[in-house]
């Protein structure tokens, strides 16, 4: 019981501690090495935590589909709708920690991780609005340039894509090349 508190008293600190490093980051104004490193690094975080809420959008939406038809087969109320979590855990090089994002980027993430996994968008328009929302955290941190979101699901549409041309046929750039040589 005792290590059970621990642990939970240590989360709710590292989870406070990372809402504090973004903030810290959007708020620096400072175009020094330290704070362009600060704020790179906390883009990196939000990478991985804005893919992770989409992942988690999936994931729980599919969840929710099976208890709600459960629910509708025995006669009971819908349970209630997922949502997403402000707080990811992500592995650095330091081991595994908190990420933060405000739910004004967290909420349209999450929802369109829902809408990918009950086809109501395709991979291609997750891939450009989880993106838009991508660059408003950017713009919040002030980074030069914006983060890339759903780096999986674009390497996954390009290797089918590949698979696409060579099932059809369609040469690529190496094989008119190779075609030359010969």
């Amino acid at each position: 019981m005792a290590l059970s508190l621990f642990k939970n008293r240590a989360a709710k600190t590292a989870m406070r501690h990372a809402k504090e490093e973004y903030i810290k980051a959007a708020s620096l104004s400072s175009d020094s090495r330290e704070a362009r490193t600060y704020k790179i690094r906390m883009g990196i975080r939000c990478r991985a935590h804005l893919d992770k809420l989409f992942i988690d959008g999936a994931k729980k939406t599919e969840i929710f589909q099976q208890k709600c038809m459960t629910a509708v087969a025995k006669g009971l109320d819908k349970p209630a709708p997922p949502k997403p979590n402000l707080f990811q855990t992500v592995k650095t090089v330091s081991g595994q920690i908190y990420t933060y994002v405000p739910e004004e980027f967290a909420q349209p993430v999450f929802d369109l991780g829902s809408m990918y996994q009950t086809m109501q968008i395709d991979a291609f328009k997750a891939i450009t609005l989880v993106q838009e929302v991508a660059e408003r955290v950017s713009f919040d941190l002030g980074l030069e340039g914006p983060i890339i979101t759903l780096q999986f699901l674009r390497d996954e549409l390009s290797a089918s894509e590949e698979v696409d041309n060579d099932e059809s046929g369609v040469s690529t750039d190496e094989d008119k090349t190779q075609e030359d040589i010969n």
